[in-house]
Protein backbone atom coordinates (compact mmCIF):
# COMPACT_ATOMS: atom_id res chain seq x y z
CA UNK A 1 0.00 0.00 0.00
CA UNK A 2 1.49 4.11 -1.19
CA UNK A 3 2.18 5.39 2.19
CA UNK A 4 0.65 8.82 2.77
CA UNK A 5 2.63 12.08 2.83
CA UNK A 6 1.39 12.48 6.53
CA UNK A 7 3.10 8.90 7.65
CA UNK A 8 5.96 10.04 5.68
CA UNK A 9 6.48 13.14 7.43
CA UNK A 10 5.51 10.58 10.44
CA UNK A 11 8.34 8.29 9.44
CA UNK A 12 11.46 11.34 8.93
CA UNK A 13 10.28 12.90 12.32
CA UNK A 14 10.49 9.42 14.34
CA UNK A 15 7.40 7.92 14.45
CA UNK A 16 7.78 6.43 18.01
CA UNK A 17 10.05 9.25 19.24
CA UNK A 18 9.99 10.81 22.71
CA UNK A 19 7.08 13.40 21.16
CA UNK A 20 4.89 10.34 20.24
CA UNK A 21 5.31 8.41 23.49
CA UNK A 22 4.64 11.36 25.86
CA UNK A 23 1.39 12.50 24.06
CA UNK A 24 0.49 9.18 23.51
CA UNK A 25 0.90 8.92 27.53
CA UNK A 26 -1.36 12.07 28.27
CA UNK A 27 -4.37 10.65 26.13
CA UNK A 28 -4.29 7.26 27.41
CA UNK A 29 -4.31 9.03 31.17
CA UNK A 30 -7.88 10.24 29.29
CA UNK A 31 -8.87 6.52 29.85
CA UNK A 32 -9.32 6.66 33.46
CA UNK A 33 -11.96 9.18 33.95
CA UNK A 34 -13.76 7.25 31.06
CA UNK A 35 -13.92 4.32 33.47
CA UNK A 36 -14.72 6.31 36.38
CA UNK A 37 -17.34 8.03 34.43
CA UNK A 38 -19.18 4.69 33.17
CA UNK A 39 -18.61 2.15 35.85
CA UNK A 40 -18.52 4.26 39.29
CA UNK A 41 -22.01 3.05 39.92
CA UNK A 42 -21.10 -0.14 40.41
CA UNK A 43 -19.37 1.33 43.88
CA UNK A 44 -21.64 4.35 44.35
CA UNK A 45 -24.75 3.13 43.11
CA UNK A 46 -24.74 0.09 44.96
CA UNK A 47 -27.44 -1.42 47.23
CA UNK A 48 -26.71 -1.72 50.59
CA UNK A 49 -28.64 -4.18 53.23
CA UNK A 50 -31.63 -2.53 54.18
CA UNK A 51 -34.98 -2.63 56.40
CA UNK A 52 -37.12 -0.19 57.84
CA UNK A 53 -36.32 2.21 60.53
CA UNK A 54 -38.03 1.25 63.77
CA UNK A 55 -41.14 3.01 65.14
CA UNK A 56 -40.94 5.74 67.32
CA UNK A 57 -43.83 7.13 67.94
CA UNK A 58 -47.15 4.93 69.73
CA UNK A 59 -48.67 2.70 67.41
CA UNK A 60 -52.17 4.56 68.06
CA UNK A 61 -50.10 7.09 66.27
CA UNK A 62 -49.87 5.16 62.83
CA UNK A 63 -53.71 4.07 62.23
CA UNK A 64 -53.40 1.18 64.84
CA UNK A 65 -55.85 2.71 67.69
CA UNK A 66 -56.22 -0.39 69.93
CA UNK A 67 -53.03 -1.55 70.22
CA UNK A 68 -52.07 -0.10 73.64
CA UNK A 69 -55.39 -1.03 75.20
CA UNK A 70 -54.57 -2.80 78.37
CA UNK A 71 -54.07 -7.00 77.52
CA UNK A 72 -52.94 -5.89 73.89
CA UNK A 73 -49.47 -7.43 73.08
CA UNK A 74 -47.59 -6.09 70.08
CA UNK A 75 -45.10 -8.05 68.04
CA UNK A 76 -43.32 -5.72 65.20
CA UNK A 77 -41.31 -7.33 62.15
CA UNK A 78 -38.92 -4.48 60.06
CA UNK A 79 -38.77 -5.82 56.60
CA UNK A 80 -37.40 -4.29 53.71
CA UNK A 81 -40.19 -2.40 52.58
CA UNK A 82 -43.01 -2.76 54.95
CA UNK A 83 -43.61 -3.29 58.97
CA UNK A 84 -45.37 -5.86 60.28
CA UNK A 85 -48.10 -5.28 63.22
CA UNK A 86 -49.19 -8.34 64.85
CA UNK A 87 -51.85 -7.80 67.59
CA UNK A 88 -52.76 -10.26 70.14
CA UNK A 89 -55.68 -9.45 72.67
CA UNK A 90 -57.49 -11.47 74.87
CA UNK A 91 -60.93 -11.74 72.08
CA UNK A 92 -58.98 -11.77 68.68
CA UNK A 93 -55.37 -11.71 66.63
CA UNK A 94 -54.74 -9.14 63.94
CA UNK A 95 -52.31 -8.45 61.55
CA UNK A 96 -51.14 -4.48 60.23
CA UNK A 97 -49.05 -3.86 57.35
CA UNK A 98 -47.43 -0.76 57.55
CA UNK A 99 -45.52 1.36 54.71
CA UNK A 100 -41.72 2.15 56.53
CA UNK A 101 -42.79 5.75 57.91
CA UNK A 102 -39.90 5.93 60.01
CA UNK A 103 -37.53 5.48 56.81
CA UNK A 104 -34.82 2.89 55.84
CA UNK A 105 -32.05 1.93 57.96
CA UNK A 106 -29.07 0.61 55.91
CA UNK A 107 -26.18 -1.01 56.30
CA UNK A 108 -23.45 1.41 57.47
CA UNK A 109 -20.97 -1.44 56.64
CA UNK A 110 -21.28 -0.73 53.39
CA UNK A 111 -20.77 3.09 53.23
CA UNK A 112 -23.29 5.19 52.13
CA UNK A 113 -24.47 5.26 48.84
CA UNK A 114 -26.58 7.44 46.59
CA UNK A 115 -29.30 4.48 47.15
CA UNK A 116 -29.20 5.16 51.07
CA UNK A 117 -28.35 8.87 50.92
CA UNK A 118 -31.67 9.54 49.28
CA UNK A 119 -33.67 6.01 50.02
CA UNK A 120 -33.97 4.87 46.21
CA UNK A 121 -35.35 1.61 47.07
CA UNK A 122 -38.69 -0.10 47.38
CA UNK A 123 -41.02 2.17 45.98
CA UNK A 124 -38.37 4.65 45.11
CA UNK A 125 -36.33 1.05 43.56
CA UNK A 126 -35.35 1.69 39.70
CA UNK A 127 -34.91 5.38 40.26
CA UNK A 128 -31.12 5.69 41.16
CA UNK A 129 -30.46 3.20 37.99
CA UNK A 130 -31.59 6.52 35.83
CA UNK A 131 -28.15 7.91 36.47
CA UNK A 132 -26.50 5.58 35.24
CA UNK A 133 -29.01 5.21 31.78
CA UNK A 134 -28.70 9.23 31.44
CA UNK A 135 -25.27 8.80 31.03
CA UNK A 136 -25.43 6.60 27.83
CA UNK A 137 -28.18 8.98 26.30
CA UNK A 138 -26.12 11.94 26.89
CA UNK A 139 -23.44 10.30 25.19
CA UNK A 140 -25.52 9.64 22.33
CA UNK A 141 -25.97 13.48 22.05
CA UNK A 142 -22.20 13.75 22.98
CA UNK A 143 -21.19 11.56 20.06
CA UNK A 144 -23.86 13.69 17.65
CA UNK A 145 -22.42 16.85 19.19
CA UNK A 146 -18.44 16.61 19.06
CA UNK A 147 -17.89 14.39 16.34
CA UNK A 148 -18.96 16.94 13.49
CA UNK A 149 -17.09 19.71 16.09
CA UNK A 150 -13.84 18.04 15.93
CA UNK A 151 -14.23 17.95 12.05
CA UNK A 152 -15.00 21.30 12.07
CA UNK A 153 -13.01 23.41 14.63
CA UNK A 154 -10.07 20.33 15.16
CA UNK A 155 -9.63 17.76 17.17
CA UNK A 156 -7.46 19.80 20.20
CA UNK A 157 -10.75 22.49 20.83
CA UNK A 158 -12.52 19.36 21.53
CA UNK A 159 -10.36 17.53 23.74
CA UNK A 160 -9.58 20.70 25.60
CA UNK A 161 -12.45 21.91 26.52
CA UNK A 162 -14.40 18.52 27.00
CA UNK A 163 -11.95 17.14 28.71
CA UNK A 164 -11.28 20.37 31.37
CA UNK A 165 -15.07 20.71 31.93
CA UNK A 166 -15.77 16.79 32.54
CA UNK A 167 -13.31 17.71 35.43
CA UNK A 168 -14.99 20.43 36.96
CA UNK A 169 -18.20 18.72 36.75
CA UNK A 170 -17.21 15.67 38.35
CA UNK A 171 -15.96 17.44 40.85
CA UNK A 172 -19.04 19.49 41.09
CA UNK A 173 -21.31 16.46 41.58
CA UNK A 174 -19.57 16.09 44.69
CA UNK A 175 -21.96 18.79 46.22
CA UNK A 176 -24.96 17.86 44.63
CA UNK A 177 -28.25 18.59 47.04
CA UNK A 178 -30.70 16.38 45.56
CA UNK A 179 -30.90 13.01 42.97
CA UNK A 180 -32.51 14.81 40.66
CA UNK A 181 -29.45 17.52 39.88
CA UNK A 182 -27.54 14.10 40.12
CA UNK A 183 -29.04 12.81 37.06
CA UNK A 184 -29.30 15.88 35.19
CA UNK A 185 -25.36 16.37 35.98
CA UNK A 186 -24.87 12.79 35.11
CA UNK A 187 -26.40 13.35 31.97
CA UNK A 188 -24.01 16.05 31.03
CA UNK A 189 -21.16 14.58 32.38
CA UNK A 190 -22.31 11.65 29.72
CA UNK A 191 -21.93 13.65 26.91
CA UNK A 192 -18.74 15.65 27.87
CA UNK A 193 -16.98 12.10 28.30
CA UNK A 194 -18.10 10.96 24.82
CA UNK A 195 -16.89 14.07 23.06
CA UNK A 196 -13.52 13.56 25.02
CA UNK A 197 -13.17 9.85 24.11
CA UNK A 198 -14.00 10.30 20.83
CA UNK A 199 -11.54 13.19 20.24
CA UNK A 200 -8.90 11.33 22.76
CA UNK A 201 -9.54 8.07 20.08
CA UNK A 202 -9.52 10.17 16.68
CA UNK A 203 -5.68 11.73 17.97
CA UNK A 204 -4.27 8.42 19.46
CA UNK A 205 -5.26 7.25 15.70
CA UNK A 206 -3.77 10.16 13.98
CA UNK A 207 -0.63 10.64 15.80
CA UNK A 208 1.43 7.77 14.63
CA UNK A 209 1.68 5.87 11.64
CA UNK A 210 -0.05 2.78 10.19
CA UNK A 211 2.29 0.20 11.31
CA UNK A 212 2.20 1.63 14.91
CA UNK A 213 -1.45 1.54 15.41
CA UNK A 214 -2.04 -1.74 16.36
CA UNK A 215 0.37 -1.67 19.32
CA UNK A 216 -1.47 1.59 20.24
CA UNK A 217 -4.55 -0.43 20.10
CA UNK A 218 -2.86 -2.91 22.86
CA UNK A 219 -1.90 -0.36 24.44
CA UNK A 220 -5.32 1.64 24.97
CA UNK A 221 -6.82 -2.13 26.22
CA UNK A 222 -3.99 -2.64 28.96
CA UNK A 223 -4.86 1.01 30.35
CA UNK A 224 -8.70 0.30 30.08
CA UNK A 225 -7.86 -2.84 32.06
CA UNK A 226 -5.56 -0.98 34.55
CA UNK A 227 -7.78 1.55 35.70
CA UNK A 228 -11.03 -0.39 36.15
CA UNK A 229 -8.51 -2.57 38.63
CA UNK A 230 -7.42 0.86 40.05
CA UNK A 231 -11.10 1.63 40.43
CA UNK A 232 -12.11 -1.01 42.10
CA UNK A 233 -9.15 -0.66 44.66
CA UNK A 234 -10.47 2.51 45.06
CA UNK A 235 -13.72 1.59 46.20
CA UNK A 236 -12.31 -1.19 47.81
CA UNK A 237 -9.96 0.89 50.49
CA UNK A 238 -13.04 3.72 50.85
CA UNK A 239 -16.13 1.16 51.22
CA UNK A 240 -17.35 2.56 54.49
CA UNK A 241 -16.80 6.08 53.11
CA UNK A 242 -19.95 8.17 51.62
CA UNK A 243 -19.79 7.99 47.78
CA UNK A 244 -19.34 12.02 48.16
CA UNK A 245 -15.66 11.02 49.08
CA UNK A 246 -15.24 8.49 45.75
CA UNK A 247 -16.84 10.78 43.54
CA UNK A 248 -14.72 13.51 44.78
CA UNK A 249 -11.10 11.37 44.82
CA UNK A 250 -11.85 9.52 41.05
CA UNK A 251 -12.99 12.83 39.82
CA UNK A 252 -8.78 13.82 40.19
CA UNK A 253 -8.05 11.05 37.47
CA UNK A 254 -8.48 13.90 35.24
CA UNK A 255 -6.92 16.62 37.16
CA UNK A 256 -3.69 16.51 33.90
CA UNK A 257 -7.09 18.01 31.72
CA UNK A 258 -5.73 21.52 33.40
CA UNK A 259 -2.46 21.15 31.88
CA UNK A 260 -4.06 19.90 28.16
CA UNK A 261 -4.08 23.05 26.28
CA UNK A 262 -0.32 23.29 26.12
CA UNK A 263 0.63 19.62 26.25
CA UNK A 264 -1.47 19.04 23.56
CA UNK A 265 -1.09 19.95 19.71
CA UNK A 266 -3.73 19.90 16.78
CA UNK A 267 -3.25 16.49 14.66
CA UNK A 268 -0.94 17.27 12.50
CA UNK A 269 -3.33 15.10 9.88
CA UNK A 270 -6.26 17.28 10.46
CA UNK A 271 -4.08 20.18 10.25
CA UNK A 272 -2.87 18.94 6.82
CA UNK A 273 -6.07 17.86 5.53
CA UNK A 274 -7.35 21.26 6.14
CA UNK A 275 -4.56 23.47 4.37
CA UNK A 276 -3.87 24.96 7.92
CA UNK A 277 -0.11 24.99 6.50
CA UNK A 278 1.53 27.53 9.41
CA UNK A 279 -0.02 25.78 12.32
CA UNK A 280 1.24 22.51 10.84
CA UNK A 281 5.13 23.67 10.42
CA UNK A 282 5.07 24.44 13.94
CA UNK A 283 3.40 21.25 15.25
CA UNK A 284 6.35 19.72 13.07
CA UNK A 285 8.91 22.22 14.59
CA UNK A 286 8.06 20.78 17.85
CA UNK A 287 7.78 17.51 17.08
CA UNK A 288 10.93 17.90 15.77
CA UNK A 289 12.57 19.45 18.96
CA UNK A 290 11.54 16.98 21.28
CA UNK A 291 12.32 13.99 18.97
CA UNK A 292 15.65 15.45 18.57
CA UNK A 293 15.75 15.59 14.46
CA UNK A 294 18.37 16.85 12.18
CA UNK A 295 17.75 20.27 9.98
CA UNK A 296 18.50 18.22 6.92
CA UNK A 297 15.30 15.90 7.87
CA UNK A 298 13.17 18.79 8.96
CA UNK A 299 14.03 20.57 5.60
CA UNK A 300 12.57 17.41 3.75
CA UNK A 301 9.61 17.31 6.03
CA UNK A 302 9.00 21.25 5.13
CA UNK A 303 9.67 20.50 1.21
CA UNK A 304 6.83 17.99 1.72
CA UNK A 305 4.55 20.13 3.49
CA UNK A 306 4.62 22.67 0.46
CA UNK A 307 4.06 20.00 -2.13
CA UNK A 308 0.68 21.25 -3.11
CA UNK A 309 0.44 18.42 -4.96
CA UNK A 310 1.51 15.56 -2.63
CA UNK A 311 -0.94 17.46 0.00
CA UNK A 312 -3.79 17.62 -2.16
CA UNK A 313 -4.12 14.10 -4.29
CA UNK A 314 -2.11 11.47 -1.95
CA UNK A 315 -2.96 12.43 1.70
CA UNK A 316 -3.99 8.61 2.07
CA UNK A 317 -5.14 6.91 5.60
CA UNK A 318 -6.90 3.94 5.56
CA UNK A 319 -11.12 3.76 5.91
CA UNK A 320 -10.97 0.83 8.35
CA UNK A 321 -10.78 2.18 11.76
CA UNK A 322 -7.53 0.71 13.47
CA UNK A 323 -5.92 1.75 16.51
CA UNK A 324 -8.01 2.63 20.17
CA UNK A 325 -11.66 2.36 19.25
CA UNK A 326 -14.02 3.68 21.36
CA UNK A 327 -16.61 1.42 22.65
CA UNK A 328 -19.47 2.95 25.24
CA UNK A 329 -16.54 4.98 26.32
CA UNK A 330 -13.76 2.28 26.43
CA UNK A 331 -11.32 2.12 24.19
CA UNK A 332 -10.94 -1.89 21.81
CA UNK A 333 -7.65 -2.81 20.67
CA UNK A 334 -7.98 -3.24 16.59
CA UNK A 335 -5.11 -4.68 15.03
CA UNK A 336 -3.59 -3.32 12.00
CA UNK A 337 -5.12 -6.43 9.40
CA UNK A 338 -3.53 -7.56 5.92
CA UNK A 339 -2.90 -5.36 3.03
CA UNK A 340 -5.68 -7.45 1.76
CA UNK A 341 -8.32 -5.68 4.00
CA UNK A 342 -7.38 -2.23 3.85
CA UNK A 343 -8.90 0.48 1.30
CA UNK A 344 -6.57 2.73 -0.01
CA UNK A 345 -9.24 5.18 -2.06
CA UNK A 346 -10.45 7.03 1.18
CA UNK A 347 -8.73 10.18 1.42
CA UNK A 348 -8.05 12.22 4.57
CA UNK A 349 -9.50 15.53 3.06
CA UNK A 350 -12.76 12.51 2.50
CA UNK A 351 -12.69 11.31 6.16
CA UNK A 352 -12.61 15.12 7.77
CA UNK A 353 -13.77 17.02 4.89
CA UNK A 354 -16.19 15.32 3.22
CA UNK A 355 -17.01 18.28 0.78
CA UNK A 356 -16.47 16.62 -2.45
CA UNK A 357 -18.72 13.76 -1.97
CA UNK A 358 -22.78 13.51 -1.50
CA UNK A 359 -23.44 12.75 2.28
CA UNK A 360 -24.76 8.95 2.80
CA UNK A 361 -28.78 8.98 4.74
CA UNK A 362 -30.31 6.10 6.74
CA UNK A 363 -32.05 5.63 3.73
CA UNK A 364 -29.30 4.19 1.49
CA UNK A 365 -29.65 1.14 4.08
CA UNK A 366 -33.03 1.35 3.71
CA UNK A 367 -33.10 0.28 0.17
CA UNK A 368 -30.90 -2.25 0.25
CA UNK A 369 -32.27 -5.47 0.85
CA UNK A 370 -29.04 -7.48 1.56
CA UNK A 371 -27.27 -4.84 3.26
CA UNK A 372 -30.51 -3.84 5.51
CA UNK A 373 -30.54 -8.08 6.60
CA UNK A 374 -26.89 -7.46 7.43
CA UNK A 375 -27.66 -4.00 9.79
CA UNK A 376 -29.48 -5.34 11.55
CA UNK A 377 -28.04 -8.48 13.08
CA UNK A 378 -25.23 -6.23 13.13
CA UNK A 379 -27.56 -3.64 15.31
CA UNK A 380 -29.06 -6.19 17.69
CA UNK A 381 -25.05 -7.85 17.96
CA UNK A 382 -24.65 -4.11 19.55
CA UNK A 383 -27.15 -3.53 21.34
CA UNK A 384 -26.90 -7.16 23.27
CA UNK A 385 -22.67 -6.83 23.51
CA UNK A 386 -23.29 -3.34 25.44
CA UNK A 387 -25.99 -4.69 27.06
CA UNK A 388 -23.91 -7.92 28.52
CA UNK A 389 -20.70 -6.63 28.43
CA UNK A 390 -22.33 -3.69 31.34
CA UNK A 391 -24.48 -5.91 32.53
CA UNK A 392 -22.01 -8.23 33.96
CA UNK A 393 -20.25 -5.35 35.35
CA UNK A 394 -23.21 -4.03 37.27
CA UNK A 395 -24.13 -7.57 38.57
CA UNK A 396 -20.63 -8.39 39.65
CA UNK A 397 -21.98 -7.29 43.04
CA UNK A 398 -24.55 -9.62 43.46
CA UNK A 399 -22.06 -12.72 42.58
CA UNK A 400 -21.00 -14.81 45.30
CA UNK A 401 -18.27 -13.69 47.59
CA UNK A 402 -16.83 -9.87 47.88
CA UNK A 403 -18.58 -7.42 45.48
CA UNK A 404 -15.32 -5.31 45.13
CA UNK A 405 -13.28 -8.60 44.39
CA UNK A 406 -15.69 -9.54 42.39
CA UNK A 407 -15.28 -5.91 40.41
CA UNK A 408 -11.63 -6.39 40.30
CA UNK A 409 -11.68 -9.89 38.69
CA UNK A 410 -14.40 -8.33 35.99
CA UNK A 411 -11.92 -6.18 34.54
CA UNK A 412 -8.75 -8.42 35.13
CA UNK A 413 -10.05 -11.14 32.78
CA UNK A 414 -10.23 -8.66 29.95
CA UNK A 415 -6.45 -8.72 29.88
CA UNK A 416 -6.88 -12.71 28.46
CA UNK A 417 -10.22 -11.46 26.45
CA UNK A 418 -8.06 -9.37 24.19
CA UNK A 419 -5.05 -11.76 23.75
CA UNK A 420 -7.46 -14.13 22.21
CA UNK A 421 -9.04 -11.90 20.42
CA UNK A 422 -5.45 -10.44 18.66
CA UNK A 423 -5.05 -14.37 18.27
CA UNK A 424 -8.01 -15.26 16.69
CA UNK A 425 -9.12 -12.44 14.48
CA UNK A 426 -6.90 -13.20 11.56
CA UNK A 427 -6.35 -16.95 12.08
CA UNK A 428 -9.96 -17.76 12.64
CA UNK A 429 -11.13 -14.77 10.48
CA UNK A 430 -13.63 -12.59 11.97
CA UNK A 431 -16.90 -14.27 11.47
CA UNK A 432 -16.16 -17.75 12.74
CA UNK A 433 -14.26 -15.96 15.69
CA UNK A 434 -17.58 -13.95 16.17
CA UNK A 435 -19.69 -17.04 16.75
CA UNK A 436 -17.37 -18.73 18.51
CA UNK A 437 -16.99 -15.55 21.43
CA UNK A 438 -20.95 -14.97 21.56
CA UNK A 439 -21.58 -19.01 21.71
CA UNK A 440 -18.60 -19.22 25.05
CA UNK A 441 -20.41 -16.02 26.51
CA UNK A 442 -23.81 -17.33 26.33
CA UNK A 443 -23.37 -20.76 27.01
CA UNK A 444 -20.53 -19.88 29.90
CA UNK A 445 -23.52 -17.75 31.56
CA UNK A 446 -26.18 -19.84 30.93
CA UNK A 447 -24.18 -22.90 32.97
CA UNK A 448 -23.31 -20.18 35.64
CA UNK A 449 -27.44 -19.77 36.82
CA UNK A 450 -27.40 -23.37 36.50
CA UNK A 451 -24.68 -23.97 38.85
CA UNK A 452 -26.09 -21.21 40.61
CA UNK A 453 -29.33 -23.03 41.12
CA UNK A 454 -28.22 -26.45 42.42
CA UNK A 455 -26.05 -24.60 44.75
CA UNK A 456 -28.68 -23.20 47.06
CA UNK A 457 -28.11 -20.67 49.21
CA UNK A 458 -24.36 -22.56 49.94
CA UNK A 459 -22.41 -19.85 49.06
CA UNK A 460 -18.67 -21.77 49.53
CA UNK A 461 -19.74 -24.60 47.84
CA UNK A 462 -18.06 -25.92 44.74
CA UNK A 463 -21.08 -25.63 42.71
CA UNK A 464 -21.27 -21.88 43.66
CA UNK A 465 -17.23 -21.13 43.02
CA UNK A 466 -17.77 -22.91 39.75
CA UNK A 467 -20.72 -20.69 39.24
CA UNK A 468 -18.74 -17.61 39.29
CA UNK A 469 -15.81 -18.74 37.61
CA UNK A 470 -18.40 -19.58 34.55
CA UNK A 471 -19.21 -15.65 35.35
CA UNK A 472 -16.47 -14.93 34.25
CA UNK A 473 -15.72 -16.69 31.50
CA UNK A 474 -18.69 -15.17 30.60
CA UNK A 475 -17.43 -11.72 30.48
CA UNK A 476 -14.03 -12.79 28.92
CA UNK A 477 -15.87 -14.23 25.92
CA UNK A 478 -18.04 -10.65 25.98
CA UNK A 479 -14.87 -8.07 25.91
CA UNK A 480 -13.08 -10.32 22.87
CA UNK A 481 -16.87 -10.03 21.10
CA UNK A 482 -17.00 -6.55 21.67
CA UNK A 483 -13.69 -5.50 20.44
CA UNK A 484 -14.06 -8.14 17.23
CA UNK A 485 -16.93 -5.89 16.38
CA UNK A 486 -15.34 -3.01 16.17
CA UNK A 487 -13.15 -4.48 13.52
CA UNK A 488 -16.01 -6.61 11.75
CA UNK A 489 -18.95 -4.19 11.46
CA UNK A 490 -17.15 -1.29 9.48
CA UNK A 491 -15.74 -3.95 7.08
CA UNK A 492 -19.14 -5.06 6.13
CA UNK A 493 -20.34 -1.73 5.35
CA UNK A 494 -19.11 0.10 1.70
CA UNK A 495 -17.00 2.74 1.98
CA UNK A 496 -20.10 5.25 0.99
CA UNK A 497 -22.33 4.62 3.96
CA UNK A 498 -19.51 3.32 6.34
CA UNK A 499 -19.56 6.23 8.83
CA UNK A 500 -23.57 6.32 8.79
CA UNK A 501 -23.20 2.16 9.30
CA UNK A 502 -20.65 2.49 11.81
CA UNK A 503 -22.74 5.39 14.03
CA UNK A 504 -25.91 3.43 13.71
CA UNK A 505 -24.26 0.52 15.32
CA UNK A 506 -22.31 3.26 18.10
CA UNK A 507 -26.61 4.19 18.46
CA UNK A 508 -27.80 0.61 18.95
CA UNK A 509 -24.93 0.17 21.46
CA UNK A 510 -26.10 3.08 23.34
CA UNK A 511 -29.65 1.36 23.56
CA UNK A 512 -28.24 -1.97 25.03
CA UNK A 513 -26.16 0.33 27.43
CA UNK A 514 -29.16 2.27 28.76
CA UNK A 515 -30.91 -1.11 29.87
CA UNK A 516 -27.99 -2.65 31.20
CA UNK A 517 -28.49 -0.77 34.73
CA UNK A 518 -31.95 -2.05 35.46
CA UNK A 519 -30.12 -5.72 35.18
CA UNK A 520 -29.53 -5.33 39.12
CA UNK A 521 -33.04 -5.03 39.91
CA UNK A 522 -33.81 -7.91 38.16
CA UNK A 523 -31.01 -9.84 39.54
CA UNK A 524 -32.66 -8.56 43.35
CA UNK A 525 -35.84 -10.28 42.08
CA UNK A 526 -34.36 -13.24 39.89
CA UNK A 527 -30.84 -13.64 41.14
CA UNK A 528 -30.59 -15.78 37.78
CA UNK A 529 -32.24 -13.65 36.06
CA UNK A 530 -29.79 -11.48 33.94
CA UNK A 531 -27.40 -14.52 33.09
CA UNK A 532 -30.36 -16.30 31.42
CA UNK A 533 -31.10 -13.41 29.28
CA UNK A 534 -27.73 -12.32 28.37
CA UNK A 535 -26.53 -15.84 27.68
CA UNK A 536 -29.77 -16.82 25.18
CA UNK A 537 -29.38 -12.99 23.87
CA UNK A 538 -25.76 -14.16 23.45
CA UNK A 539 -26.19 -17.63 21.46
CA UNK A 540 -29.27 -16.05 19.70
CA UNK A 541 -26.06 -13.30 18.22
CA UNK A 542 -23.84 -16.49 17.33
CA UNK A 543 -26.59 -17.90 15.19
CA UNK A 544 -27.48 -14.81 13.43
CA UNK A 545 -23.37 -14.20 12.65
CA UNK A 546 -24.12 -17.62 10.80
CA UNK A 547 -25.76 -15.09 7.55
CA UNK A 548 -22.99 -12.25 7.68
CA UNK A 549 -20.30 -13.10 5.07
CA UNK A 550 -16.92 -13.10 6.01
CA UNK A 551 -14.17 -10.37 5.78
CA UNK A 552 -10.88 -11.47 6.49
CA UNK A 553 -8.68 -11.53 3.38
CA UNK A 554 -11.22 -9.94 1.18
CA UNK A 555 -10.57 -6.01 -0.44
CA UNK A 556 -13.55 -3.53 1.54
CA UNK A 557 -16.35 -3.28 -0.40
CA UNK A 558 -16.77 0.14 -2.00
CA UNK A 559 -20.29 0.54 -2.92
CA UNK A 560 -23.78 -0.23 -2.55
CA UNK A 561 -24.23 -1.16 -6.00
CA UNK A 562 -21.39 -3.29 -5.89
CA UNK A 563 -22.66 -4.71 -2.36
CA UNK A 564 -24.29 -8.11 -3.69
CA UNK A 565 -21.08 -9.11 -6.07
CA UNK A 566 -18.29 -8.58 -3.36
CA UNK A 567 -20.67 -10.60 -0.80
CA UNK A 568 -20.69 -13.15 -3.30
CA UNK A 569 -16.74 -13.30 -3.53
CA UNK A 570 -14.46 -15.87 -1.62
CA UNK A 571 -11.96 -14.43 1.06
CA UNK A 572 -8.50 -14.14 0.20
CA UNK A 573 -6.51 -16.69 2.60
CA UNK A 574 -6.23 -14.63 5.54
CA UNK A 575 -2.99 -14.30 6.89
CA UNK A 576 -1.84 -15.58 10.47
CA UNK A 577 -0.68 -13.07 12.87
Amino acid sequence: MPTSSTDKIFQILRPMGFYQRSRLAFLLLGLGQIVVVILIYVIIGHVPDYHCSPLHEPLSKYGIPHAEENGTKSDITYGKCEISVFTNSTNSTSKSILSCKEGYSFDKNEGATIISEWNLVCDQAGVGELGQTLVMAGQIVGATLFTSLADRYGRKPVFVSTHLLLFIMSLSITFVPTFVVFAIMRFVIGALQQGMGLAMSIMTLEIVPQQYRGIVGALGQFAWTGFVVILAGIGYFMRNLSWRYIQFVTAFVSVHALASYWIIDESLRWLIANRRKDEALKVIQRVARLNKVSQSDLAEVTLLLNDDHELTNRLTCNNRPQGPQPINGAVSTVPDGSEDTQDDTYTIETRLSDNHVDKPTFLDLLRHKLLLKHSLILWFTWCINSLTYFGLYLTSTSLTGNRHLNFFLNGLVELPGGLLYALLVNRLGRKRSSILFHSVTGVALILSVVFLEMAGDDVNSPLSILSTMLNYVGKLGIAASFALIFLYSPELYPTNVRNVGLGLCSAAARIGGMVAPYSNIFASYVIWGPGVVFGICCIVVALLALLLPETNGKELPQTIEDYNDWVKQPPKSSRKL
